[in-house]
């Protein structure tokens, strides 16, 4: 069975996110809470600061630098090889 992929986490985000919305809802105390944050960012809470923007503006992007060095050698395929790739190739699909 090939691994899973993509966010494995994100339909579990996703049904704990609407079940939030959905009780803060039910509560009517949505904007009490958006005061909190906003009076702890006002306080200059940095934490409560970079929430606000990251609401706002969504998430600053994050860069990721690599350093490798990639080596190859070159490998002929059998035909039965190229056969079995294939069939792997359209499994996946």
């Amino acid at each position: 069975m090939p691994a899973p992929k993509g966010n494995t986490n994100a339909a579990k985000a996703s049904r704990l996110s609407k079940a939030l919305q959905k009780r803060l809802e039910e509560r009517a105390q949505e904007s009490e809470l958006m005061d909190v944050l906003l009076t702890k960012a006002l306080d200059g809470d940095m934490q409560a600061i970079r929430e606000v923007f990251d609401r706002i503006d969504g998430k600053a992007a994050q860069s990721v630098s690599i350093d490798a060095e990639v080596t190859t050698t070159e490998k002929k395929l059998t035909q039965k090889e190229i056969a079995l790739l294939a069939k792997e190739l359209n499994e996946d699909c």
